[in-house]
């Protein structure tokens, strides 16, 4: 009888790693956008967006 050959089973980097690198990216792109916007049009943009958005649900 022969042995069946061994194979490793270390174990490998996951493939949604570049996934993960990207959709970080995305919302830090995001947040920057939103802090430079609040730094250059400070509470009106909140006070004004904000109330457009409920606006836009209603």
């Amino acid at each position: 009888m022969s042995a069946a050959p061994q194979t490793d089973t270390q174990d490998a980097a996951p493939g949604h790693r570049p996934g993960l690198w990207l959709l970080a990216g995305g919302f830090g792109l995001l947040l920057a956008a939103g802090l430079l916007l609040w730094w250059r049009e400070g509470d009106r943009l909140f006070t004004d967006g904000l109330i457009a958005a409920l606006l836009a649900c209603f």
